[in-house]
């Protein structure tokens, strides 16, 4: 069974993401606004209970589950723990349930309790896992637990169950990447007419993940997607800092464009770029296509702390290689560069497509 998210691009090649900031700061969608760390994790502020407990948790497009760690756990490193004691309507099912990540792992208890997002008016009973494990986790500042927003039909997710118990008015909702300073948010519900009207349909290929078929990938005009390879693949994950390219693409960028641009690569592996280089022109700006769809990743989306730098700093770029699975990884880079929306159930009806609205404003 497929199921749909919508997609939107806005943006001008100088300066995608204060185009983002910009556009969404005039309509009138409900939404909250979500925190970052160093570009690295996006952080929305949760509370599950009653008494009400609160929780920073990251929002990741690339996993099933909402999930925070219990007093249970007795080796968790996370410290921001779910205490059950005392809870009004905490009630665990009798089934378990375990996780894994590209980074990190856990496992727990699946339970049911009241979970509102900080600031919403979304305050539902919601089931949901609570860690007796976890190992491996970055240790970011803030980082509390993952809310996992995959198109898996398995999984109810928060927007879903609100939607289900007349709190919100559709389960749509969005996810607004923009790097510091500039303010992030998740949409919920009553997303503003104007982002969905103007759209274009594409078909994810992946029942659980927000996978989508490439047809095109292109850098500053020159195609490669002849080597992409056997899995032309893209999963679309918010909870993925980088862009992960397939080795042959990575090679590209990094030693047809970004190396000959004056790029270093560390000892470990770092890549450091100018932020501001005068030949900008010979920078990788990469296009994709889907069905139906392109968008540009511009070189400046690859590079952490881009928008706070100034000129003749160094940013890292936010690049690097996957293998071992049949899609590569756009994670915030390219999803710094357009707007998704996403609806898991509702837009089965409209023959299980995915929606993507693409609009560009030229400066």
């Amino acid at each position: 069974m497929l199921f749909v998210s919508i997609l939107i691009q806005i943006g001008a090649a100088a300066n995608y993401s204060q185009t983002n900031q910009q556009r969404l700061g005039t309509n009138s969608s409900q939404n909250v606004t979500i925190s970052q760390y160093n570009q690295e994790m996006w952080l929305v502020n949760i509370g599950i209970g009653y008494p009400t407990q609160y929780f920073t948790v990251q929002v990741d497009s690339g996993s099933n589950i909402l999930w925070v760690p219990s007093t249970s756990c007795r080796s968790c490193e996370i410290t921001t723990q779910y205490n059950p004691r005392g809870q009004t309507y905490y009630k665990p099912n009798g089934s378990t349930y375990s996780q894994e990540y590209g980074s990190g792992e856990c496992s727990g208890v699946v339970a049911s309790d009241i979970v509102s997002i900080t600031g919403s008016s979304i305050n539902t009973t919601f089931l949901m896992m609570f860690a007796t494990y976890e190992a491996d986790f970055p240790n970011f500042p803030g980082f509390d637990g993952i809310m996992g927003l995959s198109n898996d039909p398995q999984f109810l997710n928060l927007f879903q169950q609100s939607y289900q118990a007349k709190q919100i008015s559709s389960e749509l909702y969005s996810i607004v990447l923009n790097p510091d300073p500039l303010n992030s948010y998740l949409m919920y519900g009553n997303i503003a007419t104007e982002l969905v009207n103007a759209a274009v349909w594409v078909t994810p290929n992946d029942d659980t993940r927000w996978v989508f078929d490439i047809l095109d990938f292109s850098i500053n005009g020159v195609s490669y997607t002849a080597d992409i390879g056997d899995f032309p693949n893209a999963l679309m994950d918010t909870g993925t800092s980088c862009l992960l390219l397939y080795t042959s693409l990575y090679d590209i960028v990094l030693n047809d464009y970004l190396i000959p641009g004056g790029c270093k690569v560390t000892i470990t592996g770092e890549i450091n770029c100018p932020c501001y280089p005068t030949n900008y022109d010979k920078f990788p700006n990469i296009t994709t296509t889907l069905n139906g769809f392109t968008f540009t990743i511009p070189y400046m989306n690859l590079l952490v702390d881009y928008y706070t730098s100034v000129s003749g700093d160094t940013c890292t770029a936010c690049l690097s290689t996957i293998s071992g699975e049949t899609f590569m990884v756009y994670g915030d880079p390219a999803l710094q560069s357009f707007i998704p929306i996403f609806n898991k159930t509702a837009n089965k009806i409209l023959n299980f497509l995915c929606l993507l609205s693409q609009k560009i404003i030229q400066w």
